[in-house]
């Protein structure tokens, strides 16, 4: 599969979430050229209807929803996009399993992203799986995936040095569903966020850790110890909106949490991710911004800010031609070429439509 002419691979989807129906949809009705094969989700109402009229897209094609893994895996997908959860202690046997039936692998699972430091062991069974088989295993997305990692690294091209690093993202997610709100940490009072905090029901944004180490690696830094995170929230002075209702005045509509990492002493990463119902009402616009300090520093900002989950399934989507064609084994987005929109057939068009 290192043929750099394979460009039509079949697909299977393992998870239908947010972000699964939204690569459902992707590949659906923007990019004709993969084939779907299967998908499979937990939800008892999408078993057993047809893929497209389960995500919305704008014909109910695709396969017929099943309910786990080991049946997508049945129909011998090229590639997986494994979208269930942020964590590798949920995920890493799904991942083995994956790599050792002999398919590729993309996911949003935040921890893959670059697990060789704090999951070692289960990085080093998926590695040499895939090494085994012959396929490429990749945890990406918008963040991380994109914003403090590979644009980051990019930005650094341009640097004669690079002194201190410094990222915000501010996301306006009114449009998050419940269970999403509630494992972030909106919608507690200030007490029931502290307790989550501490017992780790309450997760905020996961992946601020993989991006500090996927940096450093990639620049040749060294860092003292563990990224150190905190947690600030915000509470609502008044009711605050979302899609299944208001979070009541007293309890928290967002949060900003920091990630620091030291290098010889001194905070010389710092990132900064603020999620809130209402951010301009705290004082925040939507936007993603890096600073690059140095003899050259670099500052860059891009507003309103990417959409979370419409810019997460794009890199999913756009990321299976580069993993397919990569060198087999567990990679992170450093070791990859830039992934970028793959348009296939949409293309001709495209250009059919310049004047001239």
């Amino acid at each position: 599969m290192s043929d750099p002419t394979f460009q039509t691979p079949s697909v299977g989807l393992c998870g239908l979430g947010s972000i699964g129906s939204h690569v459902g949809r992707l590949l659906l009705d923007h990019r004709r050229g993969f084939e779907i094969v299967a998908a499979a989700t937990k939800e008892p109402d999408a078993i057993g209807r047809r893929l497209g009229d389960v995500v919305g897209a704008e014909i109910a094609a695709g396969p017929v929803v099943v309910e786990n893994l080991p049946e997508v895996l049945a129909a011998r997908p090229d590639v997986v996009v494994y979208s269930t959860g942020s964590f590798m202690r949920d995920t890493a046997e799904d991942v083995l399993t994956v790599a050792s039936a002999g398919a590729h692998l993309v996911s949003p699972c935040e921890e893959l992203a670059f697990p060789y430091r704090r999951f070692e062991e289960d990085a080093a069974h998926i590695d040499a799986a895939a090494r085994e088989r012959g396929v490429t295993i990749v945890g990406t997305g918008v963040n991380p995936g994109f914003i403090f990692d590979a644009l980051l690294l990019t930005a650094t091209g341009v640097c004669w040095d690079v002194s201190a690093i410094r990222g915000r993202r501010v996301v306006d997610v009114v449009g998050f569903g419940e269970n999403i709100h509630l494992r972030l940490g909106i919608g507690y009072t200030q007490d029931e966020f502290e307790r989550g905090h501490a017992d780790g029901s309450i997760a905020g944004h996961v992946g601020f850790p993989e991006s500090i180490e996927m940096v450093c690696e990639r620049l040749g830094l060294e860092l003292d110890g563990p990224v150190e995170e905190k947690f600030e929230p915000f509470v609502a002075e008044t009711p605050a909106p979302t899609k299944y209702g208001e979070v009541d005045r007293g309890r928290t509509e967002g949060f900003v949490q920091r990630a620091v990492g030291t290098i010889a002493g001194e905070a010389r990463i710092q990132l900064e991710l603020v999620l809130h119902l209402r951010p301009q009402s705290a004082g925040f616009e939507p936007s993603d911004s890096i600073e690059l300090d140095g003899i050259h520093p670099v500052r860059l900002t891009l507003k309103p800010g990417m959409d979370a989950i419409l810019a997460t399934s794009a890199q999913l989507v756009n990321c299976i031609p580069v993993v397919i064609n990569s060198s087999p084994g567990l990679l992170s987005v450093k070791d990859l070429p830039p992934t970028t929109a793959w348009l296939g057939d949409l293309a001709d068009s495209v250009i059919r439509s310049r004047p001239g």
